[in-house]
């Protein structure tokens, strides 16, 4: 065997210590072999998603007695393992999909498809139409990705129950419907996760470190062909779903698969009632808004976004958008004008984002501090841009876009 001494050896030890030591620093592996996890609350977006929570591609909702009483690694066909609404608007594939064909769009689609595991932007279309819209019922862990200077930043994730997610046909979640993030496992055990709340996501009524879910999924060779959902509206029934549909045609189940779906004892749980229609309260004031939607019935939720015409405090944008129907008690995200510049993490309302790159040094959301988040145009630091309207032809990238 071959020795190696004096200065190799000095320069292998480097190595090997600047190693764990970038592990450490990267939140990567934290000191204790914990894993780093960045909790992300119903409602709220990430730091740099994907899509403009505005675009409304999907909307979370409280699960209320839906909440799941159980805990650890569960296979992702099991009944009642999922929720789901027959609101097909939780989460539009079709929309995901026409934002992904956009030609100003290439390079996100091109790093979704990365992540994705797929060989390019033109299996995208057929993936989607795979997946089914499901709502989690417990708080569960994956791998997240937001979008960062051109590419997906990868970051293990707590998503709080009530969120609603596309899932493959293993039940793996595969997106997050509100800002179109790709979702991949969570390669750690539940025991290692160390999950870090912050300002913006704070931690939840229901949060309990003993109820966090990992979903295995189902074998390669047993693809689920039905779900079985909880309906989180109407939780003593469920809903059967066939797989890659949009929820329009679910079967109704008598009664909620899987067992029981009352939160857990001694702990209170969110209520929803029927459907109501969704405000309209764009232009309003953050306080004129909330009592109008609060007298409505809905919870209210607050995303940011810096703006140099709107005067601070002015409601951009909601999700749902008005008019539509929603559940009672459900949550309704309303996007807030801050002076320009002052973006925190939340994304900008007006438009669809392109590939373009802003500029300059910010903070955002509080989940990513230093260096602001490039990747969409303008959208922090005071960077420049154009929002790209309109819509491809031709399949992925096969026509021209029109200019809005």
């Amino acid at each position: 065997m071959k020795r190696i001494r004096g200065r190799g050896r000095a320069l292998v030890a480097l190595t090997v210590v600047l190693a764990v030591f970038g592990l450490l620093t990267t939140g990567c592996i934290g000191m204790g072999g914990k894993v780093a996890v960045r909790a992300v609350a119903r409602g709220v977006p990430t730091a740099a998603p994907f899509f403009k929570q505005a675009m409304a591609l999907g909307a979370d909702i409280a699960v209320g007695k839906a909440l799941a009483d159980f805990s650890g690694e569960r296979d992702g066909g099991d009944p009642g393992l999922y929720g789901g609404t027959r609101d097909a608007g939780r989460c539009d594939k079709a929309k995901l999909v026409e934002f992904l064909e956009k030609p100003e769009n290439r390079g996100k689609a091109q790093e979704w498809a990365k992540t994705q595991g797929l060989d390019g932007v033109g299996e995208i279309e057929g993936f989607v139409k795979r997946l089914t819209p499901v709502v989690l019922r417990a708080d569960t862990l994956v791998r997240n990705h937001d979008f960062v200077k051109g590419r997906a930043k990868a970051f293990d994730a707590l998503l709080e129950a009530g969120i609603a997610v596309l899932v493959d046909q293993f039940g793996k979640p595969a997106v997050q419907c509100t800002c179109g993030n790709p979702l991949k496992s969570f390669d750690h055990g539940i025991g290692d996760a160390d999950v870090k709340f912050d300002d913006r996501n704070k931690e939840w009524s229901s949060y309990d470190s003993k109820k966090v879910t990992k979903v295995k999924p189902a074998p390669k060779e047993e693809p689920v062909e039905v779900y079985e959902l909880v309906d989180v509206e109407e939780p003593d029934s469920g809903l059967a779903r066939e797989t890659g549909s949009d929820g329009t045609d679910d079967e109704v189940l008598p009664e909620a698969p899987g067992g029981p779906s009352e939160g857990p004892s001694g702990e209170p749980s969110e209520e929803t009632g029927p459907p109501v229609e969704v405000p309209e309260v764009r232009g309003l004031s953050l306080e004129e808004a909330q009592v109008r939607l609060e007298a409505a019935g809905f919870e209210v939720a607050t995303a940011e976004e810096a703006s140099d015409t709107a005067l601070p405090g002015t409601v951009l944008g909601q999700s749902p958008e008005p008019a539509t129907q929603a559940p009672s008690a459900s949550l309704v995200t309303v996007t807030v004008a801050v002076p320009g510049g002052s973006q925190t993490g939340a994304p900008p309302v007006s438009g669809e984002p392109t590939d373009g790159v802003g500029t300059g040094e910010g903070t955002v959301g509080g989940q990513d501090g230093g260096t602001g988040e490039v990747g969409e145009a303008g959208e922090v630091g005071g960077g420049s841009g154009s929002d790209g309207g309109g819509s491809g032809s031709g399949g992925l990238f096969g026509g021209a876009a029109e200019g809005q």
